[in-house]
């Protein structure tokens, strides 16, 4: 089903691929420079050697998402990363971003929540400088609730949706706006 339903979430959303309508020099560059982009990093083919081929797929998230990951703490490298849930891979992914952060379950600069965790997390007060990915955004109607609250909250500044994960920001001195974008 999910490979089914992949090409139509594409056509959808084409007209927000690439950055297409986004007049924010700040987000237009968080686009192209770290959510899209697509050269290798020194860390990818370590990391992809952690999960056989045969098995990207069918855990329910492609290795482009776990890339993402990777660019995102390697952007923000945060001092602390939270990982609400239970992500061994991702975790892996994250810690090889910045090696030198600590990992908690509590709260972090930069905080993953998995898509099992979604309904029961609560945001916590974040630093400007702070981080969520939250995984699974539009797979079901509660987890869609959850985002709606996770993007409407006050301490919230910059959303990305990207369908598979919804970024949120904390800068204030960016304008509350909210994208969705073409991953």
């Amino acid at each position: 089903m999910r490979l089914v339903r992949r090409p139509w979430i594409w056509l959808v959303r084409f007209r927000k691929r690439r950055g297409y309508g986004v007049h924010s020099p700040f987000a237009y560059a968080f686009l192209r420079g770290v959510v899209l982009e697509r050269e290798a990093y020194y860390a990818y083919a370590r990391l992809s050697r952690l999960h056989p081929w045969w098995v990207r797929w069918s855990i329910g998230y492609p290795i482009a998402c776990r890339r993402l990951l990777f660019r995102l703490a390697n952007y923000a490298h945060p001092r602390t990363i939270a990982i609400v849930g239970n992500r061994p891979i991702e975790q892996a992914y994250l810690q090889s971003a910045v090696p030198s952060a600590e990992l908690t379950q509590q709260q972090g600069d930069f905080v993953f929540v998995a898509h099992d965790a979604l309904q029961r997390f609560t945001l916590p007060p974040m630093p400007p400088s702070g981080m969520v990915v939250a995984e699974g955004i539009h797979h079901d109607a509660t987890a869609r609730a959850v985002w709606k609250r996770l993007k409407d909250d006050p301490q919230t500044a910059v959303t990305f949706d990207l369908y598979d994960y919804g970024i949120l920001l904390f800068n204030h001195n960016l304008n509350k706006q909210h994208y969705i974008v073409n991953f």
